[in-house]
């Protein structure tokens, strides 16, 4: 199990870093439509609707990564306030719910999706692309999301009896 949480977390890392390549990508394609613009050599009229899509696909290839570092968002005053055996056990209910939901919009977005692609739909904007696309990354973050959340519990289980130390805001 230890490795398969080692090489899950190469996979978040390799997707974190394709996150960042995007965003990247999204500033070069941004400074170039705006040097185009000021030297009135026309316009990326594309430019603008693919720097949304990106915004978005990279927030959702670094989520999962995220999550796995602490660096989510985490109301822990609470924890901090419980004695440390309570706080380990509402950590664990934190977990499973966390992965109750993650597992709940794999599936409610697979429907979509699917639906989507059977409908045959489609994003009629500056760029023309099948509206499935843009789907693709919901179930599949959730799936990464929800194993993540199956390795924090495992890893939970391997540390002590309290709340993780990661990301804590309060002292």
């Amino acid at each position: 199990m230890q490795r398969l949480n080692d090489l899950y977390g190469r996979l978040l890392d390799a997707l974190a870093l394709i996150g960042c390549l995007v965003i990247f990508a999204m500033m070069v394609l941004i400074c170039l439509d705006v040097g185009l613009r000021n030297l009135r050599w026309g316009t990326l009229a594309w430019a603008n609707e693919i720097s949304e899509y990106g915004l978005y696909l990279s927030v959702f290839l670094a989520a999962p990564w995220l999550l796995r570092l602490g660096r989510h968002v985490r109301m822990d005053f609470v924890l901090k306030a419980l004695p440390p055996a309570k706080a380990w056990l509402l950590e664990w209910a934190i977990d499973l719910v966390g992965l109750a939901v993650c597992a709940t919009l794999v599936v409610s977005g697979m429907k979509v999706l699917l639906a989507s692609h059977a409908q045959g739909n489609v994003v009629i904007k500056t760029v023309v692309f099948p509206e499935w696309w843009v789907l693709v990354p919901l179930p599949v973050t959730f799936l990464l999301l929800a194993i993540e959340f199956v390795f924090r519990m495992y890893r939970l289980t391997r540390g002590a009896r309290a709340p993780r130390e990661e990301a804590t805001s309060v002292a």
